[in-house]
């Protein structure tokens, strides 16, 4: 069995935010029926490779300091330490749809105002506990009890949970909305827990879910490791457990990442996708492999102010917008990733492509609306925040520059990204160079994240705005009726420049030569990543 010294790596934690940049969330699992595949010894692939079942899968990531749901702050940081012990109850695809995990079907009732799920038949927790309605509503009630938490405010609009049957359960909604779909795939509320688990003192760090994993060792924030499970029918998802092992270790920087798939000691690494240089070599050769995600949501752009001057003015803003040159910033410094110009990505509905040339570079153009805004000589635009991201420092550089070329001098400060958000909230700072994004393919709670929320709207959202998210997360409205109200939405905020977005995608991975599953995307929302179908060849 491969199993590197993890003793003598001198690992500390890596931020978060660096997962984030690069990561996504993988899983196929949607249609799987219930079924036993241990992989306990090596077995040929559709794609002609032999699954090498006695190794060790060792990815560079950073690792959670609780693996408990109610511990943990926001989706990203438990799935990437724990997605091979926890299923969902929902999936999300690489079409930005819900697919079936572990419920395999779902539907509201004509007013909206209750959820019924169908959940899989057959599936057991590792401790032999039966997945069942039973179980789901021990989940649901001990996330709901679970004070000040953000797996509670997931489940802010349930109401209720009942039990139909052995494999059915309903949700009593306090309000119609499609947000609760969010909640049962997101990896906090969406995670199911062994019922026999979930008041046990050490659940923190013993976590017992569906997985096709078991835990075998735990240190908060620096490591974890996951044996394949052993028992009868344990795996019911046939595309996973391939790997004996999955270790999951924190390295000090992106530096030590890269040096660690060079050398062999991580089979898997995030990777921002801006630059092959550190690999070229061995991608060369073919002892390394570089994946681009091409299929994320994940937007990156300025957060405009409009509450201070003279950003107020929405010829300002539009005049920042043509000021920058996206498509060569993207050129240079995000070459996998795709300029973006409306506040919206293109997976969800209401994203229109005609919108993109909204605001062509046009230094020309962004001169002459500051002088009809009274600023024919530019102004001091005061601090940029940027976010403690690889790569941008010198995108924020990149900004900075096109900016000063039209007069809008400004200076720059990189800060924690979880430090920004807070930041961003209280402090008069103007621009904010951030992810435009959230953990989910509901459009009305983008809609929120992007225009309404006080954490990026601090001086309050638009009225106008508002009123156009109203009714977007209705059950009974078609997906046409949806994106035209979506659409309505972006385009006035477009057409306002409440934002400058600059990109859309979430870089990749670079693995070793004998990784497989990197290119059996399943889902790549959120920017977290889920490699459940992940595996070594022989």
């Amino acid at each position: 069995m491969k199993r590197n010294s993890r003793s003598s790596r001198g690992r500390v934690v890596i931020a978060v935010c660096a997962a984030l940049a690069t990561g996504t969330l993988l899983a196929g699992c949607g249609g799987a029926s219930s079924s036993s595949s241990s992989s306990s010894s090596s077995a040929a692939t559709g794609g002609g490779d032999t699954v090498d079942g006695t190794a060790t899968l060792d990815i560079a990531m950073p690792v959670a300091q609780s693996l408990d749901p109610r511990q943990a702050p926001e989706p990203g940081q438990l799935l990437i330490s724990a997605w091979p012990v926890y299923d969902r109850l929902i999936q999300v695809g690489p079409d930005a749809r819900y697919q079936p995990m572990l419920a395999t079907k779902w539907e509201f009732s004509s007013d909206g105002t209750t959820l019924t799920l169908t959940l899989r038949q057959g599936v057991t927790f590792s401790d032999g506990t039966p997945f069942d309605a039973e179980a789901v509503k021990a989940n649901l009630d001990a996330y709901q009890k679970a004070d000040k938490t953000a797996v509670q405010a997931s489940l802010a609009d349930v109401a209720g949970v009942t039990v139909l049957s052995g494999d059915t359960v309903e949700l009593q909604l306090k309000k119609a909305s499609t947000t609760v779909l969010s909640a049962l795939s997101s990896t906090l509320s969406g995670i199911m827990v062994s019922p026999k688990a979930l008041n046990s003192p050490d659940l923190a760090g013993h976590p017992v879910g569906t997985g096709a994993y078991v835990i075998e060792s735990f240190k908060p924030g620096q490591s974890v490791v996951y044996k394949r499970r052993t028992d009868e029918g344990g795996i019911w998802d046939p595309k996973t457990g391939k790997p004996a092992e999955v270790a999951i270790t924190s390295y000090s920087s992106s530096e030590a990442m890269e040096n660690a798939v060079k050398s062999g000691q991580a089979d898997v690494i995030t990777w921002s996708a801006g630059d092959k240089k550190p690999f070229q070599s061995q991608l060369d050769s073919g002892q390394l492999q570089a994946h681009v995600l091409t299929q994320s949501t994940n937007t990156v752009g300025l957060n405009i102010k409009p509450s201070v001057k003279p950003y107020d003015d929405v010829k300002v803003r539009q005049a920042i917008n043509h000021a920058i040159n996206r498509q060569a910033i993207v050129e240079a410094l995000q070459p996998a990733n795709r300029p973006r110009v409306q506040p919206w990505p293109e997976q969800l509905p209401g994203f229109d492509s005609a919108r993109e040339g909204a605001y062509p570079y046009d230094p020309a153009k962004a001169k002459e609306l500051l002088a009809q805004a009274g600023h024919p000589d530019g102004f001091d635009g005061g601090e940029m925040l940027v976010a403690q991201v690889p790569g941008f420092s010198a995108v924020a550089e990149a900004v900075q520059a096109d900016l000063a070329a039209v007069g809008i001098k400004i200076q720059v400060r990189v800060m924690d990204i979880y430090s920004l958000v807070t930041e961003w909230a209280k402090a008069p700072n103007p621009l904010e160079l951030m992810y435009m994004n959230t953990s989910s393919i509901d459009a009305y709670s983008w809609l929120q994240r992007l225009f309404v929320n006080p954490l990026w709207r601090p001086a309050g959202a638009d009225p106008e705005l508002v009123k156009l998210t109203e009714g977007v997360d209705d059950p009974a409205l078609t997906d046409e009726q949806r994106a035209e109200k979506v659409g309505r939405a972006v385009a006035y905020a477009t057409d306002n420049a409440l934002y400058a977005p600059l990109w859309q995608g979430s870089g990749g991975y670079v693995a070793t030569g004998k990784v497989r599953g990197l290119d059996d995307v399943a889902s790549v929302h959120g920017g977290v990543a889920d490699l459940r179908n992940t595996y070594l060849a022989q």
